[in-house]
């Protein structure tokens, strides 16, 4: 099959689209299937525009996209989207096109694009980016506009051959709102990769980490502060490491405001996976600070799996009734804390710091629950042979 991802960012980056479908990208691509990217280039990553062979892959981050958050801003992007997709489609001739979203621009514009075109497209829909850009207007007319953002997206996932999604919640949320061709394909970790290592900690400092984007809906910030608390009662053999871009130097400067930069260690971004792999082994537990926007209670974060997937337990900021929550009590593999409350985080920190034996244990099992129901490499043949079913 001849095979075209759309993901608009520009691709390759450390983030989870890409962990997503680069993976699966690279993963068909072994399998002898014709497989390209199309992405996006901003004025920030200008460098990244252009063409670039990765293995077996073609990526073309020949999409330009403003990059801000403005209604006439999101036209323009779609529209240039629609352009530069439609073109491609053209040129290439897939028998596929996967348009992952977000971004709902860049997204939105291919998705026109396969249709104007007539090529089959699938919808990889990663999380409810329409109602999160609603709750980031600040206006009513922004308002108003993403809602009928989100009814017009609607109306094409539902007249595409196939829509996936991450979460059995996101699953219910697309059919709620009339979308029936829906099926999950999880997120998950590859094990062949993200394993536990024969020698982990290389000292006896308790090790709290993080990977991700940094800001935005990502409180580091809260954590740093709960560190404050701990550091504060006398907990001082603790370290927050964190890898990963965003707004960096925010959580610096606030760690040195409270004096605890000693406790803070920032790796910058990791692209190199045994480089990711090792920093998680050589930590105690994996952060998943989420804010308080109930619409992360239907998502499962990649940084959740791969954390896993490492044989580490996981302490989440999340609401009782979220997803994230529940795996968390149900597999027994973390603690979790309310979102924005750092007294809170900071008892949940102390519990896991506290207890060695749960640690461990805790630890095992989420190594065990990725290998038998979110191994990437398992995922990406059940996917595979979606595609070809439906298209």
């Amino acid at each position: 099959m001849k095979i075209l991802f759309v993901l608009g960012f520009p691709n390759p980056f450390p983030g989870a689209g890409w962990t997503r479908i680069g993976f699966f990208a690279e993963d068909w691509s072994r399998k002898e299937h014709a497989v390209e990217v199309l992405g996006a280039f901003s004025y920030k990553a200008f460098h990244k525009r252009g063409v670039k062979r990765m293995g077996g892959i073609n990526v073309f981050n020949l999409i330009f996209n403003v990059g801000l958050t403005h209604p006439l801003i999101f036209i323009l992007n779609t529209l240039i989207s629609f352009a530069v997709s439609t073109l491609t489609l053209l040129s290439r001739k897939p028998n596929v096109a996967i348009v992952s979203v977000p971004t709902g621009d860049v997204g939105l514009g291919a998705l026109m694009a396969c249709k104007l075109t007539k090529t089959r497209c699938v919808v990889d829909y990663r999380d409810e980016w329409e109602d999160y850009a609603m709750s980031l207007a600040t206006s009513r007319v922004g308002r108003f506009f993403y809602s009928a953002v989100k009814k017009l997206a609607t109306i094409i996932y539902a007249k595409s051959q196939l829509v996936t999604t991450v979460t059995p919640n996101l699953v219910d949320s697309l059919k709620s709102r009339g979308v029936v061709n829906v099926r999950l394909v999880p997120n998950g970790a590859d094990v062949r990769v993200f394993k536990p290592l024969t020698s982990k900690k290389k000292n006896r400092v308790f090790t709290l980490f993080y990977s991700g984007g940094i800001g935005y809906y990502y409180r580091l910030d809260v954590v740093v502060k709960a560190l404050k608390r701990l550091v504060d009662n006398g907990l001082r053999d603790v370290k927050l490491v964190i890898a990963g871009e965003g707004e960096v130097q925010k959580i610096l400067d606030l760690a040195l405001k409270l004096d605890i930069s000693d406790n803070i260690d920032y790796k910058g971004s990791i692209s190199d996976k045994a480089e990711l792999v090792r920093l998680i082994n050589e930590s105690d537990v994996g952060l998943i600070p989420y804010d308080d926007n109930p619409l992360w209670k239907n998502s499962l974060p990649a940084k959740f799996f791969e954390y896993c997937a490492c044989g580490i337990p996981v302490i989440a900021t999340a609401y009782e009734d979220s997803l994230l929550a529940e795996f968390i009590r149900k597999y027994e593999i973390g603690v979790t804390s309310p979102p924005m409350d750092e007294e809170k985080l900071a008892e949940a920190i102390y519990y896991i710091y506290e207890n060695e034996s749960f640690r461990a244990a805790a630890g095992k099992r989420a190594r065990l629950l990725i290998e038998e129901k979110f191994d990437r490499n398992k995922i990406a043949v059940e996917f595979l042979n979606l595609v070809r079913e439906f298209t």
